[in-house]
């Protein structure tokens, strides 16, 4: 509607407006080098070069604009692709690099595709508060936790001590294949942590009070009550496992189906009637008819 009157487009007029350009690439203007970041680049660049063969004279257009952007420092923005995929890129100059050998880079542009705005994260700083300061680390806890490096730091430290455990692997199969042997012989994996090493007095006194400048002194004491708590969920979750097996196997052995469509299920008891609902998950409780309906229920009966 535009001043009451209702405003009516055909179909090459909608196709218009919709229509960002006309052509592959359309140039916008120029913004100084500064301006474009590192991490504006979202993925590898395409090379630009100029080409007499469809457009007469884009040769020497190009080549002016080129000389331009790199005497002012600048690069230019534009359009990229179609109605149906627009995007904005930027373009850079770069000059031809050569050595003795020859040409290493030849002169052109790159064209950087530019990401929108949604494509940026802004990282968030984490354990800040409004209320008040961050946390930090007290001076107790710090120099623990220097003294702790400090026990577990590796003298004269080389990555060449420690062999490739995927080569040392491969390197065993050769052999087990070139001799025929029977067995795969034993590899050392020498980047695993040294667990006899960790146990020694000075190491696990330095860890120990690390852990309580930290945690507190309980710590101890609460993770053991937790691995104990979950060593009791595990066992109860071992026992229902197995009685489910158990059930499964009993209830493998009646014709539930028949049982069901002959009304033979009364005359089962309770316990058989469980080892069907036991060993298809399902509650065991309630009366023998309350059993006998989620049987039925189940069978789609």
């Amino acid at each position: 509607m535009y001043k009451n009157e209702m405003v009516k487009l055909t179909l090459d007029e909608l196709s218009e407006i919709k229509k960002v350009t006309s052509v592959p690439l359309r140039l916008l203007g120029f913004k100084p080098l500064h301006c474009l970041k590192e991490y504006h680049n979202l993925r590898p660049p395409t090379f630009l070069y100029p080409s007499d063969e469809e457009i007469s004279g884009s040769t020497c257009v190009f080549i002016a604009i080129y000389r331009s952007m790199l005497r002012l420092q600048k690069y230019a923005v534009a359009f990229y692709g179609y109605s149906s995929n627009p995007q904005l890129v930027a373009l850079v100059a770069r000059e031809e690099i050569t050595s003795s050998s020859g040409q290493i880079e030849p002169p052109g542009m790159h064209m950087i595709y530019l990401p929108y705005s949604d494509d940026i994260r802004h990282v968030e700083k984490l354990h800040m508060t409004t209320n008040g300061p961050a946390p930090r680390a007290s001076e107790e806890q710090i120099d623990n936790a220097v003294a702790m490096m400090r026990k577990l730091e590796l003298k004269d430290f080389s990555v060449y001590q420690f062999s490739n455990p995927a080569l040392q692997r491969h390197y065993a199969i050769l052999q087990v294949l070139a001799l025929e042997e029977d067995e795969l012989p034993e590899t050392k994996d020498e980047t695993m942590p040294d667990e006899e090493g960790m146990q020694r007095p000075g190491i696990t006194k330095a860890v120990q009070a690390f852990k309580d400048s930290v945690y507190g002194e309980n710590h101890d004491f609460e993770e053991a009550e937790a691995e104990a708590t979950k060593a009791k969920g595990s066992e109860a979750s071992q026992k229902r496992k197995a009685s489910a097996e158990v059930a499964a196997k009993e209830a493998a052995s009646y014709n539930w189906s028949e049982l069901a469509d002959t009304g033979k299920l009364k005359d089962l008891t309770v316990v058989e009637l469980k080892y069907y609902l036991t060993a298809h998950n399902l509650p065991v409780t309630g009366k023998k008819e309350i059993l006998i309906n989620r049987i039925l229920t189940h069978l789609g009966k």
